[in-house]
C-alpha cells in the first residue's frame, strides 16, 4: 500500500517553491500517517484490520490535506498579488455591512415606536 501512496503522491505538488513543497508535503504526510495510526489502532482488533484501516484512512487523508494545503496557498499568492483590489473590496464589503446593520437598527426603532404608540392609545 505504501507504493499505492507513493504512486498516486508523486506527480502532486503545491504552487510553491520546490523545497518548501517537499517540506509540507513531508508535514502532510506525516499528520495523515499518525491520524490513519491512531484512528487504526483504535478501532481494528486484528493486525491485518489495523493495515487495511491505517492504509483506507490514510491515502485519502493524505489527499483531502493536500487539497486544502493548495487551496490555502493558492489563496494566499492571489491575495498577495491583488492586495490592493482585495483591500478595495474588503472595504466596500465592510461599509455596505455598516449600512445594513445602520438601516436594520433604524427599522426595528420604528417598529418599536409603532408599537409603544399603539399599546399607549389602547
Amino acid at each position: 500500500m505504501k507504493a499505492l501512496l507513493d504512486f498516486l503522491s508523486l506527480p502532486l505538488s503545491l504552487p510553491i517553491n520546490p523545497i518548501w513543497d517537499f517540506v509540507i508535503c513531508a508535514i502532510i504526510g506525516e499528520i495523515a500517517y499518525w491520524v490513519a495510526y491512531s484512528f487504526a489502532g483504535r478501532n481494528a482488533s486484528s493486525s491485518a484490520g489495523r493495515s487495511v484501516l491505517h492504509w483506507a484512512v490514510r491515502i485519502p487523508l493524505y489527499f483531502i490535506l493536500w487539497l486544502i494545503a493548495c487551496i490555502i496557498i493558492t489563496v494566499v499568492n492571489f491575495i498577495k498579488a491583488n492586495w490592493v483590489w482585495v483591500l478595495i473590496t474588503l472595504g466596500i464589503l465592510a461599509v455596505v455591512g455598516v449600512l445594513i446593520i445602520v438601516i436594520l437598527q433604524i427599522v426595528h426603532k420604528k417598529k418599536q415606536n409603532k408599537s409603544s404608540d399603539s399599546n399607549s392609545g389602547d
